[in-house]
C-alpha cells in the first residue's frame, strides 16, 4: 500500500498483513521503542493475544511499524488490546490503515471498546467516532490504622474462603451475571485471574457459591482487581463481608495500601467502598465505544 497521506512522516510503501506468532520478536521490538503505545488493562499481556484475530500489523519491510489487536473475548465485544506506532508513524495515519481490516475481521460482533489510559489514545478515539461511554474511577485506603478504626469482622468467617480451581466453573457465572455485558469476563480471564491473584477467595452460602474477589500485589500496594456477588444475593452484606475479608488479609500481611477501580456511575460499588474507608485518588479512565 502506498502512504494515506503523502505530507505525513509515513515511509511511502508499507505492507499490511495479518500478525502471526513469529512476529514476535519485531512487536517486541515496536513495544519498547514505540512512541506511541496503547496496552488494554488485562490479565493477558497484548503479545498473549498472538495467534488470535483480529490483530493486524502495519510494516515497512521486515520492520514492524504499527499494530492493532482487538480479539473478542468473551464474543460480543472486541476490546482494542493493543495499538502501537513508532515514531515514523502518526497515530490517526497508523489507525486509518488498520482499523477498517479490524472492523471486516470482526464481522458481527458489533462494539468495540477502548480504555484510553493516556491523553493521546482519548483524543485519537475521539477523532475516530468513538464515543464516551464511562469513566473508571480510581480509590485508595490506607490498611495503617489502629486497630479501634478497622472493620468489624461480621459474617466474613461464616460466608468466605480461599478460592480453588473447583470453584471457577461457578465462578463464571456470578461474573457474568454480576457484570453487565460490557465488562463480564471469559472462562480463560477467571482461570489466569485466580492464577495470578496474591489473594482469590469466595463467598459460600450453604453449598452455593454467591460471590468472589480477586486481589494482586505490587511492590508498593494491593490491588482489589476484581468482586462480584451474585444479582440474587446483592444488598444482603456478601459484598462487605468479601471486602472486609480482603483487607484483613492484606493488614496481616503487613501491605500498607488498597486500591480499587470501579464505573463513575456503579453507585452501589461506590457506597460500598466509601463505607469501607475508600477515597477516590482523582485518577479516572475513560471507556469508549465503536458501533459497526
Amino acid at each position: 500500500m502506498s502512504s494515506l497521506n503523502p505530507g505525513s512522516a509515513m515511509i511511502i510503501e508499507h505492507q499490511l498483513r495479518q500478525a502471526i506468532p513469529e512476529d514476535l520478536a519485531r512487536l517486541r521490538q515496536l513495544l519498547r521503542d514505540g512512541k506511541y503505545v496503547h496496552r488494554h488493562l488485562d490479565w493477558r499481556s497484548p503479545l498473549d493475544w498472538l495467534g488470535y484475530q483480529p490483530f493486524w500489523l502495519l510494516l515497512s519491510g521486515e520492520r514492524v511499524e504499527a499494530a492493532l489487536a482487538c480479539p473478542p473475548d468473551p464474543p460480543g465485544v472486541a476490546w482494542v488490546r493493543l495499538f502501537a506506532c513508532s515514531e515514523q508513524e502518526r497515530p490517526s495515519d497508523a489507525w486509518h490503515a488498520l482499523f477498517p481490516h479490524v472492523l471486516d475481521g470482526l464481522g458481527h460482533t458489533g462494539v468495540v471498546a477502548a480504555i484510553a489510559l493516556r491523553p493521546w489514545f482519548a483524543n485519537l478515539l475521539e477523532h475516530e467516532h468513538f464515543t464516551l461511554h464511562q469513566r473508571v474511577v480510581t480509590l485508595w485506603r490506607s490498611l495503617d490504622l489502629p486497630p479501634g478504626e478497622f472493620l468489624a469482622s461480621g459474617r466474613a468467617g461464616e460466608l468466605i474462603r480461599p478460592m480453588q480451581l473447583d470453584d471457577l466453573e461457578a465462578v463464571e457465572q456470578v461474573d457474568a451475571r454480576a457484570f453487565g455485558w460490557l465488562w463480564h469476563n471469559s472462562r480463560g480471564d477467571i482461570h489466569r485471574s485466580w492464577q495470578q491473584a496474591a489473594y482469590a477467595s469466595v463467598a459460600v452460602v450453604g453449598s452455593e457459591i454467591v460471590g468472589f474477589q480477586f486481589s494482586t500485589l505490587s511492590p508498593t500496594n494491593a490491588h482489589l482487581a476484581r468482586l462480584a456477588v451474585h444479582p440474587s444475593w446483592q444488598q444482603r452484606g456478601i459484598g462487605w463481608a468479601l471486602l472486609n475479608d480482603v483487607i484483613r488479609y492484606f493488614r496481616a500481611h503487613r501491605v500498607s495500601q488498597l486500591t480499587v477501580n470501579t464505573q463513575h456511575d456503579n453507585h452501589a460499588s461506590l457506597a460500598l467502598y466509601r463505607k469501607a474507608g475508600f477515597r477516590l485518588t482523582g485518577e479516572d479512565y475513560l471507556v469508549y465505544l465503536y458501533t459497526h
